[in-house]
Parts: C-alpha cells; structure tokens; sequence
C-alpha cells in the first residue's frame, strides 16, 4: 500500500483534472443524462470514457480501469488522478470543464455534495445490480435522494472523538472507553486540564464545522434538516447539541483552533488530548503519532449518550454521461471500483476509510495492519445518514453561515441566540 501525505479537511471526511479523450459530449446544467444501454449491445471500441477524481482513489482507479479494459478489450478510459483531493476544488473543476463542453462520463463527489450535483446537474441513476455482491448495501442511503440512488458511497468515513489515553491515565481522568456522554467527556477533560495547565479539547471550526454540526445534533437524537427543507436544528434539542462547543469554551477547555490540521497536529503532538475528527484520518495519525503515546478512536459522545445516526463523510461515484453506451460502460467501472479489489486499495492502512465490502473488510482485519485504532475504522458499522440535506443549490452559503456559527460558539457566543440565528439565517438563504 503507497503512503500518502496528510490531505486536505475536505477529502478526509473529505483536485484538478484536465479530462481527455472523447467522452460526454457539450452537455451542460440541465441536460439530459442517458439511460445506460446494455453493456453487450455497445461496441467496447467505440466508447471513450473520461473519469474525474481526487488522489484518494488513484490506487482503487488503477484497479478498476485494468479490469475494465481486461473484459471488454478495445475500450479506452481516461481516468487521471487530481493533484488534490479536495472536495471543493474537484467540483470547481469538473463545473468548469462542463461549461466547456467537456462533460465527464463519471465523476467523484464528496458525500457532502450530493444534493448540489442532483439539483444542478440531474445524474442518471446508480445502477445497483451492476454492483458486487459483497457490497455493504447499508451505505446506500448516503448516496441516496428522494429514494434514488444517485451515488455509489466508495470511501466512507464518520464523526469520532480521538482521545489520548496516556493522558487520560496521567491525570486520573479514567478510560476512553467510558466516555459516552457530554457530562462524561467534560469531566474527564477538566481533570486532564486541571493536570497539565492547558485546554484538553479541539473541535476545529472551520474545514467540516456543517458536519460536526449535523452529527451533534442527529447523535442526540435530533433534527438537522426538517421534512419540509428548512433549518431543523435550532430546538431545544438541537441548541442544547451544538452547546457543546460554548460550555468547553466556558470551562477553559476549548483550545479554540479553527484549522483542522492545525488540530490534528495539536493532538499528534500530545499537547490536545482530545480531538474531534473523522475516521478517516485515523492511519495518518497512527503513522504520525507511532508509540509516542497511547491513543485510540471512541464513537463521538453525544447528550445523554443518545446514538442517533450519524451523517456519512467520504466519496462516491456519479455517473454524469449523456451517451447510452458510456454510462453502461461507467455503471461498470463503478462496480469494478467497489469490488473487493478496489475497495482493499482504496480503504486500506493508507486511508482508513470504513470498506464498503464485506470481504476486503474481512482481509483488512485478517491482516497485520489491523492494530486497535485501524479495526475501530474498518469495522464501524453504525447507521449513517446523507452528509447535509439542504437544497443543493446553495450549498456554498448553507456551510459558510454553520462555519460562522461554529466559530462563535467557540469563542463562547450564547448557544440560544446564535444557533436561533444561524438557523434563520439558513432558512433565508433557502428562501423559507
């Protein structure tokens, strides 16, 4: 498996590429995508595919384009891998590139992102029964809107607390594994405090401040979304969730670093025993943190210990072609990607992402790699929801108004008034 150098927020829980080749066609916001044929009426010579992704899935692309080209000979893919692997910048580029007529056959997209894909640019359908047998179907639903399947989730990652035991051991604060609740977490994170003279805890602010939002608020059992649309979170519930950052502000435990990687840093060095993150960085951190000190994920506390279900980070695949026998050929691309093969290079020790196949899971925890914090990954199994839910269009905006929250929050602005006000905000961008 090939090391890879801490990515970009976005990619973790969250990249350029020039397309080439001939796929897709001048098709732009709006226009018809195609009904894939059947893959045996469709000559492999006379199809091109293009296919635009972050760097995360170079190895699982490598995969899967040589199987595609090993069944059906004579096809041509040209599937290059971004430079990045940011979320924000592949969807600028794949938007960009359309409005030049060069439509991708299919594309990544941050699980986050779904909702503007599907309102902007009307994807076809995922192909289900084209995927493998071994695939974890329970993830569906987080490429899932209205009941269509519009995303095949391929790299899967969730909202954890990372917690350093040693320093948990030294200050008397008790196990990790005990920690379940807000009441739970602030008290073990007062008693490392009081210990060593500084802040004990990070939830950075500002790369995934919507998603750590929404998986506070779902984890205590509440709204984020309403059925109707607008801004669910600001009840009782939702208000008492998202407090969390203000009362480990009040109580001097709050770090107060907005960067996600200045947090993991923090934590990877041993000064912030506790860290609110993703699975998905969990190999970078044990590669990073080695035997400096004892540590390990924990499902992500939450009021009264309530376990709701939690929104789904990561990636999948969207088929965007506007050609019948293109998207035949690109739903079987998907099911080479999510196949045992593709899904053990794209969710092994390199990445940590939960596998979305049951029998590379089964190697992965079969194999050497499968220390305690990588197993936490690889076998998480509690439901997830789609990541955001709001309309997709204004997407942009939804986040921006959550950052700004979050960072008030942070710095101790009262919890009524300011989520009241960033859900009114919110509900003002929608048009509500």
């Amino acid at each position: 498996m090939k090391k890879h150098a801490p990515f970009t927020l976005s990619a973790l829980a969250a990249g350029s590429l020039v397309l080439a080749g001939c796929g897709g066609g001048t098709a732009g916001p709006g226009a018809a995508v195609a009904e894939a044929a059947s893959i045996d009426a469709c000559e492999p010579s006379e199809v091109s595919l293009t296919v635009t992704f972050g760097q995360q899935a170079e190895e699982a692309m490598e995969v899967a384009v040589a199987k595609l080209r090993e069944d059906y000979p004579g096809v041509e893919v040209s599937a290059v891998a971004s430079p990045t692997s940011s979320y924000d910048d592949l969807t600028q580029t794949i938007v960009a590139d359309i409005a030049v007529g060069k439509r991708p056959d299919l594309i990544m997209a941050g699980l986050g992102q779904l909702r503007f894909w599907v309102d902007t640019y009307d994807p076809a359908p995922i192909d289900v029964d084209a995927l493998p047998d071994t695939y974890q179907r329970q993830f569906l639903p987080a490429g899932t809107i209205d009941g269509t399947v519009y995303l095949a989730p391929a790299q899967i990652s969730a909202p954890v607390l990372m917690v350093n035991q040693d320093a948990l051991e030294a200050a008397g604060a008790g196990a990790a594994a005990d920690i379940s609740d807000y009441d739970a977490w602030m008290a073990a994170a007062e008693k490392v405090t009081a210990h060593t003279g500084k802040p004990s805890v990070s939830i950075p602010t500002l790369g995934l401040a919507d998603w750590f939002a929404q998986a506070f608020v779902q984890g205590a059992g509440g709204t984020f979304v309403a059925p109707d649309g607008s801004a669910g979170f600001a009840d009782e519930r939702g208000i008492d969730a998202l407090s969390i950052w203000t009362r480990m502000h009040e109580a001097g435990l709050e770090l107060g670093v907005v960067d996600d990687q200045d947090a993991w840093g923090q934590f990877m060095s041993g000064n912030v025993p506790f860290l609110v993150s993703t699975t998905s960085v969990v190999a970078m951190l044990q590669d990073a943190i080695g035997d400096s000190f004892q540590w390990l994920p924990i499902d992500l506390p939450t009021v009264e210990g309530v376990q709701g279900p939690l929104p789904a980070g990561g990636n999948g695949w969207i088929v965007l072609s506007d050609d019948a026998c293109h998207a035949a050929f690109a739903n079987e691309l998907v099911g080479n990607l999510l196949s045992e093969e593709g899904v053990l290079a794209a969710s092994g020790e390199g990445f940590s992402y939960i596998p979305v196949d049951t029998a590379a899971a089964e190697k992965l925890l079969a194999s050497p790699s499968a220390t305690p914090q990588l197993t936490y990954a690889w076998t998480y199994d509690y439901e997830l929801t789609p990541w955001g839910g709001f309309d997709g269009d204004v997407t942009a905006q939804i986040n921006d108004s959550f950052r700004t929250m979050a960072q008030q929050l942070q710095t101790g602005a009262d919890p009524e008034a300011t989520v009241s006000g960033a859900a009114a905000t919110v509900d003002s961008i929608l048009g509500q």
